[in-house]
């Protein structure tokens, strides 16, 4: 059993071990932010408290100077959708830009829209679809943002979304059922399971009759963990992450994942440096070489469709 550190130390010995004067000693021991007790006239303080200080305050420096970076835009926050691209970038861009740092987290793109709108991210990745409007992201922004023009959309790539199943081939929920399978679901607000509810509503199939429907994983190495564990029989999730576990795959269609930053911060420097990464030869060189991936428009400032064109049904995609 660790033993507590008892000794105590004078207030000469508590400045060297704090790397202070004594007279910053008094002043904060008076200021009651430094553990201490008075015997016979004289301050004495705990070791053990006096270095638990000092880990506080080390960590305390680290939170500022890390806060500080981002207060001026040395880190670079990005928020929404998952993809395992955006992770493998984040040392690359390291590489090339050594004073600044890229950040992820798999929140969802509603919730990465809402928090750029809310000015919690540098930026926000989304692939969400509306399939009346037969477009990407934008008819997404609306919600979020006051003016869908105060944003600029930047296409990072487009992938290859599908089932990914265990010992047979899915190519639709109906089929599913019928082969009574067990379903890994993403969690709501993310663009995969919009995706979902959107096929199961195509096909009529009521989710209350999908084994799974209401067991939600965050990311696609998650979904296609829990099919390669046995825990789950299919799942949704990208080409590549179904690859590298060597399910079969039955391709749904070909998706477009963008950046969303806002106008405003769209020509800051450092966000400037993060547009020319992704429009940059290693970026799209690691995009084209892995499975179920396309550069085709990758680093292009993107714009709502005009021409109401609507994707192809469903029914009428074929695996790939």
């Amino acid at each position: 059993m660790k033993m507590e550190n008892k000794e105590l130390l004078t207030v000469k010995e508590a400045s060297r071990l704090l790397k202070i004067n004594e007279k910053k000693v008094y002043a904060l021991v008076k200021q009651g932010r430094l553990p201490g007790t008075k015997a016979t006239g004289k301050w004495l303080f705990p070791r053990g408290e006096l270095e638990e200080y000092i880990r506080r305050m080390a960590l305390g420096s680290l939170r500022k100077s890390f806060w500080e970076s981002l207060a001026q835009k040395k880190v670079i926050l990005v928020c929404g959708s998952d993809d395992p691209v955006i992770a493998m970038a984040q040392g690359l861009f390291h590489g090339v830009e050594p004073d600044l740092l890229l950040f992820s987290t798999s929140v969802g793109s509603l919730e990465g829209l809402r928090m750029l709108g809310d000015g919690f991210c540098t930026a926000a990745t989304c692939h969400l679809f509306d399939h009346e409007a037969g477009d990407f992201t934008f008819p997404f922004l609306g919600e979020y943002f006051h003016d869908p023009q105060e944003v600029v959309v930047i296409n990072l790539f487009h992938r290859n979304i599908g089932f990914a199943s265990r010992g047979v081939a899915v190519s639709s929920f109906k089929d599913a059922l019928g082969m009574d399978l067990r379903f890994v679901n993403r969690q709501r607000g993310s663009g995969i399971r919009a995706l979902v509810d959107h096929l199961l509503e195509e096909e009529a199939v009521d989710p209350a009759r999908l084994t799974g429907y209401d067991t939600e994983v965050c990311t696609h190495f998650d979904a296609v963990r829990r099919v390669v564990d046995g825990s789950a029989d299919f799942a949704v999730a990208s080409e590549f992450v179904a690859a590298q576990s060597r399910l079969p795959f039955t391709r749904i269609f070909e998706e477009r994942f963008d950046l969303v930053v806002k106008r405003d911060d769209f020509f800051d420097r450092h966000v400037q440096a993060f547009v020319e990464f992704i429009r940059s030869e290693p970026f799209k060189n690691l995009v084209r070489t892995l499975r179920g991936y396309s550069e085709r428009d990758t680093g292009r400032v993107m714009y709502p469709r005009q021409d109401g064109s609507r994707p192809p049904r469903h029914d009428t995609l074929s695996p790939h």
